[in-house]
């Protein structure tokens, strides 16, 4: 029986052309949906319930969403023409820098092109410097994935294809040539290749269309974008950390399932140390696990790394649609409760009413995913309860601090269930940070919030 893969996407959209791209370098036949936004079809809220947007894959009947999620996944079970590196640390690294180029270069331009007149230099400069970081990076190499088109320049596909047609709507460039000429020869080398350009949008239609989204910006006079152990003598393990960060605790909780020795360097982030500088030079941030001299940042990169190194205790699935869903469900816990502005906490009655109702309809749907199972992973911890971490043992903390209790017995029977059973795992309380430290140390963030707000 033929395999039936189907592409829910939107013409102008990078996201949903970053999968064309990843499924035509392949070889892979697939039938094309195209959605229309403002009135999305039923299958789509079928398939993507959660978010309700594009891209979303179908394979065999099996819904895969989110574009950092699909092309792991196209990789991991069409292995012809691999997209990302097979040694762990590599990939690791193209996981690294794709996720710096999403997460700032791309926003950052889309922000430079859709601003104001007058933050436009302000902007302009922030994009140079972050494209001096991947001009540094790309230096010497065709492509990212180095001969051929890989994981970081799928990621990249909008800024090689999208920024000529904002250049010539805005008369703004962000890459010229004589600043970044690495990046302006792989912008070049990446639409000669034919896949590239058969993901392109028809330029006229793109060029109306941006220049529609741009006016309709201007319109709504607001940016709006297109998230100590002995280490053993054989192997050194080093964890950069800070004790009340959530980020480099999860890594901590990975490091002890799987029971890895390491070596843990607690820093000050208002003095960091210049290793950490060293290692992070990028993000200047904790985590930092350090394998064999060799730096991994970014909490979730730095898991993946972890499960493919050591593969005894695997905290993903095996199979790569189990994967996909966990990384899913991941990413959905990551944007959606951990990125929460202090504001819903300390705002107005108005704000914090606003807030415990969209922190309702998110726990909801977590108590759905979660319901009849133990664990997100199953009967035993995996990705998913790593990343709900501080869901489990932070609640507590921010009950105590802001007399706002979102987890009730009533409501989340399913969640709070799974939260006891988290607690009673011993290496869960090994890195559960001090509680009345703890509280004390939301309490002095909250006061530093409120006094930079005024």
């Amino acid at each position: 029986m033929a395999e039936e893969v189907k592409l829910f996407g939107m013409w102008a959209s990078p996201f949903s052309r970053r999968v064309e791209l990843a499924l035509k370098l392949k070889g892979i036949q697939y039938e094309y949906i195209e959605e229309d936004l403002s009135n999305k079809s039923p299958l789509l809220l079928k398939y993507n319930p959660v978010h309700k947007k594009i891209p979303v894959l179908v394979h065999n009947g099996k819904p895969i969403a989110e574009s950092l999620v699909i092309l792991q996944y196209i990789d991991e079970t069409w292995k012809n023409n691999p997209i990302l590196p097979q040694d762990p640390y590599d990939r690791a690294m193209a996981h690294f820098w794709a996720k710096f180029v999403q997460e700032k270069v791309l926003r950052t331009m889309s922000k430079a092109y859709t601003c104001k007149q007058e933050e436009q230099e302000q902007n302009r400069n922030e994009v140079f410097e972050q494209l001096k970081i991947l001009e540094k990076e790309l230096n010497g190499k065709d492509f990212f994935g180095g001969d051929t088109v890989g994981y970081v320049d799928i990621m990249a596909f909008g800024m090689a294809v999208w920024y000529g047609v904002y250049e010539e709507v805005v008369k703004v460039d962000l890459i010229p040539e004589e600043k970044f000429p690495v990046i302006a020869n792989w912008c070049r080398k990446m639409n000669e290749i034919d896949a590239v350009n058969e993901c392109r949008p028809p330029r006229e239609k793109h060029v109306e269309y941006i220049r529609a989204r741009i006016q309709n910006s201007k319109s709504a006079s607001k940016y709006q974008p297109v998230v100590l152990k002995k280490p053993k003598m054989a192997e050194q393990v080093k964890l950069f950390g800070m004790w009340a960060s959530p980020y480099s605790r999860r890594v901590e909780l990975a490091l002890k399932l799987k029971g890895i020795q390491y070596e843990y360097i607690e820093e000050d982030l208002s003095n960091k140390s210049p290793l950490l500088l060293k290692y992070n030079p990028v993000h200047k941030k904790i985590p930092v696990l350090v394998h064999n001299g060799k730096p991994i940042v970014e909490s979730q990169v730095i898991l993946e790394y972890i499960d493919e190194t050591w593969k005894n205790n695997p905290i993903l699935p095996q199979h790569p649609y189990d994967r996909a869903m966990a990384r899913f469900w991941a990413n959905f816990i990551e944007e959606k409760f951990m990125r929460t502005p202090w504001r819903a906490y300390v705002g107005t009655k108005e704000e914090q009413e606003q807030a415990r109702e969209e922190g309702f309809e998110l726990l909801k749907m977590l108590e759905n995913e979660l319901n009849g199972k133990d664990f997100f992973g199953g009967e035993t911890i995996g990705y998913v309860d790593i990343f709900g971490f501080s869901l489990a043992v932070w609640h507590g903390v921010v009950r105590e601090v802001f007399g706002v209790d979102l987890i009730t017995e009533n409501k989340f029977p399913v969640f709070l269930k799974w939260s006891r059973k988290f607690n009673e795992i011993d290496v869960v309380n090994e890195c559960r940070p001090p509680v009345e430290k703890h509280i004390a140390y939301m309490r002095a963030r909250i006061e530093a919030f409120k006094s930079a707000t005024k």
